[in-house]
Formats: C-alpha cells, structure tokens, sequence
C-alpha cells in the first residue's frame, strides 16, 4: 500500500486477494493486489489492537541552526503512526526543517517510501517507456510545525462493579463498554505523523526543549503495561493512591461479619504471597538469562571474527567468559549482586566496542554503540534491576547483528 494519505481512521473495506490457478498470466496489477491483501489486513488489525506513538528510542538529541533551516538529530527507533505502519529509524539521523517565523518548533516523524532501483520498461513495438522504479523502500519523514498537535482524549470506560462481581464478568463489561466508542474506524480521520516534542528559539538563537509543549505520543507497549499491572498488584497499601483519614473511624460488626473478614485477608494474603513468589523467580530467571544469553551471543561474534579481526574475537571471547562467569557463580539470584554484575561487565563491552570501527559494517557498531550507552545509563541512573536486564539483553542483539565489514572470502 502506498503513502496515499496522511490521515488514517477511514472506514475500513472488504479485502480482495489473488486466486493462483495453474497457467494464469500474471501482470502487475496482481502482485499489487497481492502486496495490498496483506498490507492493508496487517494494517488494520493494527491501528484496531495497538496504541499510536513511539514504541522505543525517537529522541530528539538536537535542533541547530543550519544554512537552510534547521538541523534536527533523531536517535534510532520504532513507532506506528495512526494508519498502523511502523516506522523505523534505523541510526541516529540529521534531517533539514524550515526554520519558523514564530519562536515556537514542533517535531513530527511521518512515513515515507523512497524509489529505488530505476530500470527501463520495454514497449512492445515502439520506444521504451519512461523507466520505472524496481523497489520501494519504507522510510521515514521529519516535519516540522508551528502548532502543537491536537490532544488525544484518555479513553474513559464509565461500568458499575458490585462486590460479590466474578473477575470474568467484570472484564466481559469493561472489554463490551470499551468496543464501540474506542475501535470505530468511521472517525474523523487522524493526523498519521507521530509527534516526537516541541522547542523553543532562545534569545541567542540556540533552540531548547519547550517545557509547556504536549509530551510525545508514547505507545503503550506489552512491556509498560505488564510493569503497570505488576506494581499495581504488588502495591498492596493503597494502589491508587486513595488519601484517607490519619484515624479511621471504628467500624460496627457483629462477630460473624468480622470471622468472614478475617477469611477473606487470609485467603487474600495467601495469593499475594504466591504472586510475590512468582514475582521473585521470574525476575531471577531473567537476570540469570540475560547473562547466559550474553556469554552465548559474544562467543559467536568471537567465532564470526575470529579469522577476520583477532582483536575483536578476543574482546568478544572475554566479554563471554565475564558473563558466564557470572552466570555461574549466582550473580543473578540477587538484585545487588546482579546489578554489581554488569556494571563490570559494561567495561568489557565497551572495549569490544572500541575495536569495532574498520572491522564491522558502520550501522551495525552504531547500533551496538547505542545500545551499550543505553546501559550504561540504566546502571548510573539506577534504574530497576529489570531495566538492567533488558538494556543488557538489548546489547547482546546488538552484538548478535555486528556484520564484518569483509568477508573472509574477500580478503583470499
């Protein structure tokens, strides 16, 4: 599906597909049907599931005066605009805006595709045809406006829970409450760009973050909303934040209201000791996962260089043996113990690192580079522990994609 439109929220239709039969002519309004069929079913089931906005990375790291406009720098990462694309920042990138009239600058990313690959179209009988384009790339666009985007109203589920409520019902309603005003595709249509921030020009001419802009539009990931839901649970006082009286009054009940209480908080307190126990064994095996996988990913980038540069094969090779190590010797039973972990594994990393550049192919140590900065600044933020494993385990793919820059074949 091409960039027809920059809204999305259109009323959907039926979709039409290819039939294969043997001896059937292909042509290419075909394979367009063939690539719309799938584009426009992933595309919808998209914008009806997921949220719009960033899901990771896409901050904006600078915005300078150039010789024509200005030049903005967005770090790497992933969104889905409103039509349900995705978009990819692949590496840090530095695109020109026009420079506004006003002080005021608001930054938005917008899906793009790019032509590739021109090649000449015979015409049968009679000159070539203007040459067409082989590929198309998707990519991306950043925009520059000088009004803040429109506000996306919180959506706002109004159902009635009665005590003796089984779970299963209560969900049946809200998920009922929830379909008709929040999955319509027959709105207005929405702005598809993803807004990333707003700034301001400064009396030197410099340009700063905009404190009073709207925030970025961040989609709400499996990930946030599973930690959500997890420290809502685990918060047992007052998960939201209820403010009560300093001395309760005392309440009235008859000793039979008060044995049925008494059942109740210990039935609820056995679960939540169960729940904090499951709570405590997957958070150990993630930590205790993410070095295993990290010693296993570093001993292949040591053999995938190993007979190209001996440098990196042996910074990899030791950054395997750091985390095994750890591994082995319980680092990730504990929080502390853990974290103590990585922050000395984060030296060898970051010496592999070092000895990358000439040696791998420039995107792939960028994204590696990024990735062992991101925990480094986990660790020195003190960041929860599964933070630390995640941005750990995000290094180790990053390290897993490091392409040589030749091959061994090359260099005989």
């Amino acid at each position: 599906m091409g960039n027809e439109s920059n809204d999305a929220g259109t009323e959907p239709s039926q979709f039409e597909k290819n039939r294969f039969f043997e001896g059937k002519l292909m042509t290419a309004r075909d394979m367009r049907t063939e690539q719309q069929y799938h584009a426009g079913r992933l595309e919808l089931v998209t914008r009806q599931t997921a949220d719009t906005g960033i899901l990771s990375g896409l901050a904006v790291r600078s915005v300078e005066p150039a010789d024509e406009g200005l030049a903005v720098t967005v770090g790497p990462g992933v969104a889905i605009d409103a039509a349900g694309r995705p978009i990819v920042v692949e590496t840090p990138t530095t695109a020109s805006v026009p420079e506004p009239e006003d002080d005021e600058l608001y930054l938005f990313v917008r899906f793009d595709e790019v032509d590739l690959e021109p090649v000449a179209v015979p015409d049968a009988g009679g000159p070539r045809s203007e040459p067409e384009s082989n590929r198309l790339v998707e990519r991306f666009e950043l925009t520059a406006r000088e009004r803040p985007p429109d506000q996306r109203a919180a959506p706002s589920v109004d159902i009635e829970v009665d005590d003796d409520d089984e779970p299963a019902a209560v969900a049946d309603r809200l998920m009922a409450a929830s379909h008709t005003p929040h999955h319509s595709e027959t709105d207005a249509p929405r702005e598809a760009a993803v807004y990333l921030g707003g700034f301001e020009r400064t009396p030197g001419g410099t340009w700063n973050a905009l404190e009073t802009a709207p925030q970025p539009a961040y989609a709400a990931s499996t990930d946030l909303l599973l930690g959500a839901l997890a420290d809502h649970i685990a918060d047992t006082d007052n998960p939201h934040q209820t403010t009560t009286d300093a001395e309760p009054p005392t309440p009235e009940l008859d000793p039979a209201e008060l044995e049925g209480i008494h059942e109740r908080v210990d039935y609820l307190q056995s679960e939540l000791s169960a729940l904090k126990d499951r709570h405590r064994r997957t958070a150990t095996h993630l930590r205790l996962r993410s070095l295993d996988t990290t010693a296993r990913r570093f001993r292949s980038v040591a053999d995938a260089f190993a007979d190209h540069d001996g440098t990196v094969s042996k910074a990899a090779r030791e950054v395997a043996r750091q985390a095994a190590a750890a591994s082995r010797a319980g680092a990730g039973d504990e929080p502390a113990s853990y974290r103590s972990a990585v922050r000395e594994l984060h030296a060898a990393l970051a010496a592999a690192g070092d000895d990358l550049t000439g040696t791998a192919r420039e995107p792939t140590v960028d994204r590696y580079l990024d990735a062992v900065a991101a925990l480094q600044s986990t660790i020195e933020a003190d960041d929860p522990v599964v933070d630390v494993a995640i941005a750990l385990d995000r290094v180790a793919e990053a390290a897993a994609g490091l392409e040589r820059l030749h091959s061994v074949a090359a260099e005989a």
